[in-house]
């Protein structure tokens, strides 16, 4: 007895070597806390970066991607060796180092992060590829997740760097170009869009430019006039609602110019007013939609006459459904009058 004892003993004593392994430790991920020290990692390795937003001390979302996902050896397995981790902590009853603080800041502005938790992946040039918060489903769906967004962006690249190699369909750029408004890459929008003025979405894409040219602060200038032109004369009877389009992105270049210039509230909803005038008989489905956004402009800038006209306009030609709102509406602005 003592013998078979004495061999088990010694046959334990053996093994702990292996339970205590590399092989059979929990497998976890590495955070860094220093987002330049993560970027040259990235630069060197090739690696995305992840950047986890949390609160530690209040955030209970946090707390959950943390313990069902983040800190499962089921994730670190998978995902561990393919990216670079960095935690960003913004608590609220503890202090953390100014630099770290001022850092973490700084990126959550850079990123535009606005809710936590947030999962926010970059490629090793720091651009935005994929943005995230919690999901249910473990480790190993949300690994998946992530590779997805990144296998996406992959292809995006792949498919624009090969765009002056391969004609593509309209439809294909019209993919690419909304993957590029996805992640915000306004020079690859210019590209995309010149592309596909001359594919079978043609239309489609002057319409974008001229969209983009109008965002440029450019609707002035002789190219967005000359497209102006073409478009419109393209649809004389707005068949396509290409007149509504343009008369939108006028209106929204005239907000930004008011801003600026000061301009009167006529001068801003002209391009509207005008479309009303011209096509709003015929799109009763945008009519009191737009009437509305005039009736606001006028009444953001305190012509509470008009601003009842348009709304009382919009109520008589809206659905049934939207009616009451609109009448609460009609009735605060009046409320404002008195208020006088």
């Amino acid at each position: 007895m003592k013998k078979s004892l004495l061999f088990f003993m010694v046959a334990l004593i053996q093994g702990l070597p292996l339970l205590f392994s590399d092989e059979h430790r929990k497998a976890s991920l590495s955070w860094l806390i220093n987002y330049e020290q993560a970027v040259n990692q990235s630069h060197s390795s090739g690696k995305p970066i992840v950047l986890f937003f949390t609160g530690s001390d209040w955030c209970g979302w946090c707390h959950k991607l943390e313990d069902e996902v983040l800190n499962t050896s089921e994730f670190a397995e998978l995902a561990g060796d393919k990216f670079i981790f960095v935690k960003l902590d913004f608590p609220m009853h503890t202090t953390l180092d100014s630099t770290l603080t001022a850092q973490n800041q700084a990126l959550q502005q850079k990123f535009d992060v606005r809710s936590f938790p947030a999962i926010v992946i970059l490629d090793d040039g720091e651009q935005r590829i994929g943005l995230s918060g919690y999901r249910p489903g473990g480790g190993k769906q949300y690994a998946a997740h992530l590779f997805k967004m990144v296998n996406g962006y992959t292809a995006y690249r792949k498919k624009l760097q090969n765009l002056d190699k391969q004609k593509l369909s309209g439809s294909d750029l019209k993919q690419l170009y909304e993957k590029a408004q996805e992640l915000g890459l306004d020079n690859d929008l210019n590209v995309i869009v010149k592309a596909g003025m001359d594919s079978d979405e043609g239309h489609f894409f002057m319409i974008e430019r001229y969209r983009l040219l109008a965002d440029e602060g450019q609707v002035r200038k002789s190219e967005a006039t000359s497209l102006r032109q073409r478009l419109l004369e393209a649809d004389p009877k707005n068949e396509n609602l290409t007149h509504y389009q343009v008369a939108v992105i006028d209106f929204e270049a005239n907000c930004d110019e008011s801003e600026k210039e000061h301009f009167g509230p006529e001068a801003t909803v002209a391009p509207l007013v005008d479309y009303i005038s011209k096509f709003g008989s015929q799109d009763k489905e945008n009519l009191w939609r737009l009437e509305m956004i005039v009736s606001q402009v006028y009444l953001d800038k305190n012509n509470i006459p008009q601003a009842v006209k348009y709304a009382k306009s919009s109520y008589d030609k809206a659905p049934s459904s939207v009616q009451p709102e609109i009448a609460n509406a009609i009735k605060n602005i009046k409320s404002q009058e008195k208020a006088k």
